[in-house]
This record gives structure tokens, sequence and C-alpha cells, in this order.
């Protein structure tokens, strides 16, 4: 960005007369000297003027000022003493750096790196320092500048957050949420928003715990959408377990890697964001009801792997 400076020469004349009274001795008659000095000023400099006359005698001075007509533009865009301030112009660039553009009354321009308050909401979405921005969390964000009274424009941003490829949903509104049982789902990826978010953020490090919980938080949607159906949702649930335990205790018996801490369906945490309102509860249980005085087998554990709903052979190759 170019900063117009302006430079204007302001001089300063002045002519020192001196005038010998006539009774005066020649010879104790003191040198005079008159000198005229110009000071010239130039953007941001003081202006200076020295006047030197050497009077020893006590005669009568009279001294001519010429007119000192300041120009009241001088330092205006280094100090802007005298020039207001009219708008303010904010840009962000593709590496996040800020950039902010002052104008003033006299169509002078400048950028500006200091004394500016930055008003940004969420407060604690971004943080901004040395005019760079660093994304805190995902959100819609504004940004505006302020410099005394004067606002700069607002600068939007959707800031995404992205976990192995997965962009994360956003938060949604609790109250929205959980006004429906299956609840908020962006994405249609059969998923509810606050529960992928939790699911990307706590198995994020690995695709195969990241499809995990998906396939259980899945099989948690038909069990509480279909309670009546009790016996074929369980099987659903029930893959799903299946495959949560081969990778959280299973899987170094076959020379794979145990991904997880501890199966997801019996996780306490999990669970109580799957079954987080009245409505979800009371299908669970209506469900778990259903199913009362049933005999369950358990699956051997060479066909736990083939439980998983995704390809786990390709994403074990790619881990490698």
């Amino acid at each position: 960005m170019n900063v117009f400076k302006t430079i204007q020469k302001l001089t300063l004349s002045t002519v020192l007369i001196l005038a010998l009274s006539a009774c005066s001795n020649k010879d104790n008659n003191d040198t005079n000297t008159t000198e005229q000095t110009t000071s010239t000023t130039q953007g941001g400099g003081e202006s200076g003027s020295t006047d030197e006359t050497n009077d020893s005698s006590n005669d009568d001075t009279t001294t001519d000022n010429n007119t000192n007509t300041e120009n009241n533009e001088t330092n205006l865009v280094d100090d802007n003493a005298t020039a207001t301030l009219k708008s303010l112009t904010l840009t962000l660039d593709e590496t996040t750096d800020l950039s902010l553009q002052a104008t003033y009354s006299n169509n002078t321009s400048k950028t500006l790196s200091n004394n500016i308050e930055w008003i940004v909401s969420p407060s604690d979405a971004v943080q901004i320092t040395d005019h760079t921005l660093t994304a805190k969390k995902d959100s819609n964000v504004t940004v505006q500048a302020k410099v005394g009274n004067i606002l700069s424009n607002t600068i939007s941003l959707n800031i995404t957050w992205v976990v192995n490829g997965h962009v994360l949903p956003p938060e949604p509104d609790k109250t929205l949420n959980d006004s429906t049982l299956l609840g908020i789902d962006s994405n249609d990826n059969g998923v509810r928003d606050d529960v992928e978010r939790y699911i990307l953020q706590t198995y994020g490090k690995e695709e195969i715990t990241i499809q995990i919980g998906f396939q259980v938080a899945r099989a948690y949607n038909s069990v509480i959408e279909h309670p009546e159906n009790a016996w074929e949702t369980d099987k659903v649930l029930s893959a799903a377990q299946d495959c949560a335990s081969y990778f959280s205790s299973f899987a170094e018996f076959f020379n794979e890697p145990i991904l997880l801490d501890k199966n997801i369906v019996v996780s306490k945490k999990f669970k109580s964001i799957m079954l987080n309102t009245r409505e979800r509860i009371k299908n669970y249980l209506l469900y778990n009801q259903k199913l009362s005085g049933g005999i369950f087998a358990s699956t051997p554990l060479d066909e736990l792997k083939v439980k998983c709903k995704f390809d786990v052979e390709i994403l074990l190759k790619v881990r490698k």
C-alpha cells in the first residue's frame, strides 16, 4: 500500500534592522550583526527559526518580522495533527494477514499498524496478533477494526475444522437439536451433528476409529427411532459393538493394531451424548424392554471384523 505524504516548504524570513543612536561614540560602537535565517520544514520535521543579534550598547532595536504563515496541512499524514480521519478499510489476504488503511479529510491515506481496537464476534473464535489472524475454533466470525470513533467495514469469515478430511459440522443450536428425536444432521450422513463433532474431536486420529464411531451413532439412531422393532435394531447395534470390540480388544490376536481404548458402545460418555433428552432415553428404555427375556449368542472372534460397515481392509492398507 502506497503511503502518500504531503511535503510542503515553510519559509520564515526575519530581517533585523538596527538603528544606531547619533550620539554614540564611533569608537565604542559594538558590531551589529544582522542575520536572516530561513527554516524549512518537510513532512514531519519541526520548523525552527534562529535570530542572532549582538547588541551590547542597549540601542533601540526595531524588528520587522515577516508574516509567519504556517500551513496547517504540514505533517498531515505522519501525525494527523490537523487532518481528521474519514474512513477505515479492512482487508484480509490469503495468508490471514489483516491490513487496515486509513483515509483522511485531505484525501491522503496510509496503512495503520498501531492503536487499533479489534472487534471480533464471537470473541473467542479467533486471535489477532500483530495483524495476523489465527482461528481458535470453528465458527461464523465477524471482524472489524476501530480507531478512535471510526469503525471499519466488517469482514465475515466461515471458519471450519477438518479432521482426516472430514469437515466438522457446525455446532447446532441445542434447543433446536434436542427438539426432535434424531436432531440436526446438516450433512445428511446419518449422524447427528453434535455427535459427529464429538466423534471427530475424540477419535479423529484414525480414520478407522472415526468410521467405528459413525457406525455406532447410526446404530443408536436406529434403536431410538424404532424401539418397537427391537429385535431387528438390536442386530444393527450388536454389529457396531462387534466392530468396536475387534479394534479395542481382539485385533492383536490377528496381527492387527488395537486402535480403540475401549468399546465405544459401552462408553458412558458416548451414550450420554447420544441419549441426552427425555424422549431419546425413553425410546432406548423401550428398546431394552422389548428385548427382555431374550437369549443372544456372542459373535466368534474371527467374525468380529466383518461386522464393520466400512471397508476395513482398504483403511488398514492406507495407514501402513
